[in-house]
């Protein structure tokens, strides 16, 4: 009775805390300072004269500073525990964002305020809400990891709408003091009450079982799948990122309307939302490399489509959304599948920076190459060709080291199967 007493609480714990982090992601800086940056090129290009090249260095910087801050996140959420350091965060960002109101047309304070946002929000990169959620969830660990990165495809539905009806009654100085708003009222009194922590075991017979059941960090990175899992996020970061972040004055250029552009970035939200969840739930039943390797080929198609096609927009959209929706959920569920939980938080963070290395050079990239070619058609060629090598290369992926409950098998990892854990 008491053990069934102590399963129902867990179990209410752990809904709790996949709900709190659906909500903090969805007001989080993935979605505000990157995902949903698009509508805010426009405007801030029309009022201080400046380029399209230039207003997006902002994401690109963000990028780089993601690179620096992401492993700190790691070291941090691993010590301290995800919960204190995600609700210090949310007002450092909420403030982070009211500081655009007073910005002057000035660049460079344009570009330092936009490289203080990652370190501002340092606990509120997904990191942080997935640990907590995976310390409650173990045989529907993808489904439960789906669900709380919903939270960024609801957040890349409605925070684009927010922004565009904000920007188009006032302005988007008050778009970014309403989106602060939102977080300080919505997010922390949320994540506040919703997401918990799993008591520790500290008890030597507990240890000695993580211990059995992961990897240190130093043995995983000498482990070749965490190679090849670097490499892929590299690629992915180098196209996914930086087609979101051009979504709207891709369509811009196309003849679309702001406001059918900024449907059609919804759009795009919604496929993630249905991405983040589906792809939870499917690679719990099926290799999750081989899903990974779909969408990419899926974006590679959009990519084509659009440079071909962009009356097809919706369902180039479509097809990012499901791209964008697989990354995290699969990252973080394979992290837990092939290396276990001892050192979980450094290496999503290395593997996340390695992610936005490659966003950071992808954002420019394409920018820089409407600008050279006058549209997005060579940029968009390249990108599909980089997400076809990547589905390769996550074709070489071993099965799994660890199945659900942390079992660990007697032979090396093999080629993998469609059931993805080794007999």
């Amino acid at each position: 009775m008491e053990s069934t007493k102590h399963s129902s609480e867990a179990s209410v714990s752990g809904i709790l805390t996949t709900f709190g982090s659906m909500v903090g992601l969805a007001f989080g800086p993935s979605v505000i300072a990157v995902l949903a940056f698009s509508p805010f090129i426009p405007p801030i290009e029309q009022e201080f004269g400046w380029s399209r090249v230039q207003v997006s260095a902002a994401v690109t910087i963000v990028s780089w500073m993601i690179v620096l801050a992401s492993p700190l996140q790691g070291i941090l959420v691993d010590r301290f525990g995800p919960r204190r350091v995600v609700l210090t965060s949310i007002p450092l960002f909420a403030l982070g964002l009211a500081a655009f109101y007073f910005q002057p047309p000035n660049l460079l304070v344009f570009y330092v305020l936009w490289a203080l946002i990652p370190f501002l929000s340092i606990g509120l990169w997904p990191l942080g809400y997935l640990q907590a959620v995976t310390g409650w969830f173990d045989r529907k660990l993808g489904l439960a990891l789906g669900c709380a990165n919903a939270g960024i495809g609801v957040g890349s539905t409605i925070v684009p709408l927010i922004t565009g009806a904000l920007i188009a009654a006032y302005n988007w100085r008050v778009a970014f003091l309403g989106l602060a708003a939102l977080i300080v009222l919505v997010s922390w009194p949320t994540v506040f009450y919703c997401v918990r922590e799993r008591a520790k075991d500290e008890s030597p017979k507990h240890k000695a079982a993580i211990k059995a059941g992961s990897l240190s960090f130093a043995e995983a990175t000498r482990e070749p799948s965490f190679l090849i899992l670097l490499a892929a996020f590299f690629m992915l970061g180098l196209t996914a990122t930086s087609l979101v972040t051009q979504q709207v004055p891709l369509l811009r250029d196309a003849g679309w309307t702001q406001a059918d552009a900024t449907y059609v970035a919804s759009i795009f939200g919604f496929a993630l939302l249905f991405a983040r969840v589906f792809v939870g739930f499917v690679i719990d039943h099926i290799f999750a490399p081989l899903v990974m390797m779909a969408v990419a080929i899926g974006g590679a198609i959009a990519c084509v489509l659009y440079a071909i096609f962009p009356g097809t927009a919706i369902l180039c959209a479509i097809l990012l959304g499901l791209l964008l929706g697989a990354e995290f959920d699969v990252l973080a569920f394979l992290i837990r599948r092939y290396y276990g939980s001892a050192a979980y938080g450094r290496i999503y963070g290395v593997i996340f920076a390695m992610f936005y290395v490659g966003s950071g050079l992808g954002i420019m990239g394409l920018a820089q190459s409407r600008q050279t070619f006058g549209d997005y058609d060579t940029g968009l060629y390249i990108a599909a060709g980089v997400l076809i090598a990547c589905a390769t290369i996550l074709s070489f992926l071993p099965r799994y080291r660890f199945g659900a409950g942390g079992a660990q098998a007697a032979t090396p990892p093999a080629r993998p199967q469609v059931a993805g854990v080794r007999p």
